[in-house]
């Protein structure tokens, strides 16, 4: 059998490893190589149980959807309702509800870089198998995580699946000396972050470009995470309410998860890469100097570098933590929630990007109907687009190296398949 003849055969990666969930990848490999990303998690149907659920509920209830990005789940659904029972908070609120999802974000970011993705670029085929020749990077994985985790658990009660955080505001908020004590600890690891983009920086990654619409939420006074507009790269520029008119999802017969597309344009990409594209003006000044050092320039069309980009937002994060927390006196407050009906839906920035909730509530508080849109469902499609234009660059490689550059391509994505069904 000739070479030629042989990369003809197709590629199945039957289960992808050192991602979020349960996928798999078939490539037909023709002339206009064939993707299908097979999402194959099996749905869990939040949409259907949160119907019944008293409003104060759900955020506890969603973040289940997801162990990596609960806060992320909890917040959104949060601002879902509050929009939809016209409930009004603190500035406080607001404030703490941006280090919560910032501290999980970081957090998020430091395990798909060192545990999910590093090792594809060192040759090995797990974490485990880098143990012994990187012990300084997973060292500096553990203190990082560490100290972020504990910020999250310090205002949300606890780190995974956080209990404070409700409909009007918090039921506790932790006192100056704890808040104290949090800055030593992030002052004290804000070298070690620079560190994650010096890691980061120096893989080697494949030459490849492929145009992407990107999108992700903007604010003209800091760097979105929980509000903002809806921008793109292309002149999308919509209020958070539009999301329904703007952007339409659809099913394909081979994934659990739904494809999500602009009305009228197709495919986008949301995620770190998308945000830095849209609001790398808002990084604290220190990151845009890191970002000249390690050579980060945009526009960036390829997709390897959401791995950088998730760095520079590591360290972006960790000093976005320390500047909030020095900037507030924080106390406790009386929640002010009063029951009223009506429908709303909130965009936050989760790890992986845009993530959307919406509910209807009734006049007993009660949800009668929910929608739930993950990063992953925003990026399915473009990520097979990428793996199409990938393949066909790369038709002439050994047939084990297209597969693994497949591989690599969608953990760069850092997707969640876990999410994807929800």
């Amino acid at each position: 059998m000739s070479h030629k003849e042989h990369i003809k055969e197709d590629i199945e990666v039957d289960y992808l490893a050192r991602a979020e969930g349960e996928t798999a990848i078939r490539v037909e490999l023709k002339d206009e190589p064939a993707i299908e990303l097979k999402i194959f998690e099996p749905p869990r149907f939040f949409e259907g149980f949160m119907v019944g659920r008293k409003y104060d509920e759900v955020g506890d209830i969603v973040s289940r959807i997801c162990g990596i990005c609960p806060v992320s789940h909890m917040t959104t659904a949060i601002l879902a309702i509050e929009k939809a029972m016209d409930i009004k908070v603190s500035e406080q609120t607001k404030i703490l509800r941006n280090i919560m999802s910032i501290s999980q974000n970081v957090a998020s970011h430091l395990v798909h870089l060192y545990m999910l993705a590093m090792p594809d670029y060192y040759g090995y085929a797990g974490v485990l198998q880098m143990l012994p020749a990187f012990k300084t990077e997973m060292e500096r994985l553990v203190r990082l995580k560490e100290v972020m985790n504990q910020l999250t658990g310090l205002i949300g009660g606890r780190a995974l699946h956080p209990v404070t955080s409700m409909p009007g505001g918090y039921t506790t908020v932790p006192g100056k000396t704890l808040f104290d004590s949090m800055l030593t600890k992030l002052k004290e690891i804000r070298d070690e972050a620079r560190r994650v983009v010096k890691d980061i920086a120096s893989l080697k990654v494949p030459d490849f470009h492929s145009d992407s619409e990107y999108v992700a939420l903007y604010d003209n006074e800091e760097y979105a995470i929980n509000g903002g507009r809806i921008v793109s790269t292309a002149g999308l520029d919509i209020s958070v309410d539009d999301y329904k008119n703007s952007f339409q999802e659809s099913q394909v017969n081979y994934a659990m998860a739904k494809q999500s597309v602009i009305k009228g344009r197709g495919p986008f990409m949301v995620g770190a890469l998308a945000r830095l594209h849209i609001k790398f003006d808002k990084l604290q000044d220190e990151t845009k100097r890191l970002a000249e050092d390690v050579e980060f320039r945009l526009p960036n069309n390829n997709p390897f570098y959401n791995n950088l980009a998730q760095a520079l937002e590591v360290f972006d994060g960790v000093q976005r933590c320390v500047q909030l927390i020095e900037s507030h006196s924080f106390k406790n407050e009386k929640r002010n929630v009063e029951i009223n009906a009506g429908e709303g839906g909130a965009v936050t920035e989760a790890p992986r990007g845009l993530l959307y909730h919406w509910y209807r509530i009734n006049r007993k508080g009660i949800v009668e109907e929910a929608n739930i849109v993950t990063p992953t469902s925003h990026n399915f499609l473009n990520i097979e687009k990428d793996l199409k234009k990938l393949v066909k660059e790369n038709m002439n490689e050994k047939r084990d190296d297209i597969k693994l550059l497949c591989e690599e391509l969608v953990r760069a994505y850092d997707p969640c398949f876990s999410c994807s069904v929800h």
